[in-house]
């Protein structure tokens, strides 16, 4: 894996990310996430090791973007790159279904997943129906950025792989265990 070329395109992933390139609704709805996008391609392909640094560092970014409490979205990318990391020997990488489900999942994750502990650090008794129609809005946001980001996926993934020798791996026919690339 090639670091710098790693850093290059978290900087991409991130200016995109703050940009908003991409939204379709000023209220957040059909956004795409491009710093989880970039996790998860790197958390399918890399040596062990070098995915679960790879999303550390992604995380840390989307913390740096000052979205939610800091740290939090560190903490989530991380355990979705590790999840990722823990079955991607069992899936298909190179399929774009299998690559827009693991996109889905990890998106959902982490904006509901921060949703949820900004909300236990910042919940008041006193106003319960603000939390619930909150709840709505935010997984209504969740789902709908995780759809399109999922849809959009597999085309930047192949696009990734056309610069493969780039980023330190081959494409399709890299194996993950391969150290010395």
């Amino acid at each position: 894996m090639r670091w710098i070329t790693f850093g290059i395109l978290l900087y991409l992933a991130t200016a995109l990310q703050v940009s908003h390139i991409g939204q379709w609704s000023d209220a957040g709805y059909f956004h795409v996430e491009f710093i989880p996008m970039l996790a998860v391609f790197y958390a399918l392909y890399p040596a062990e090791d070098y995915a679960l640094m790879a999303c550390f560092c992604c995380g840390f970014m989307y913390d740096l973007t000052g979205i939610g409490l800091f740290g939090v979205n560190t903490v989530l990318l991380s355990l979705a790159g590790y999840g990722i990391t823990r079955i991607r020997m069992n899936i298909f990488r190179q399929n774009p279904i299998s690559q827009s489900v693991l996109v889905f999942l990890t998106v959902v994750f982490v904006l509901l997943g921060r949703n949820i502990l900004i909300r236990m650090g910042l919940w008041s008794a006193d106003q319960p129906t603000t939390l619930i129609s909150g709840s709505i809005a935010t997984i209504t946001i969740a789902l709908s950025s995780a759809i399109y980001t999922a849809v959009l996926a597999p085309w930047v993934f192949r696009g990734l792989f056309m610069i493969g020798p780039l980023l330190g791996f081959d494409g399709p026919a890299h194996h993950a265990r391969n150290r010395n690339r």
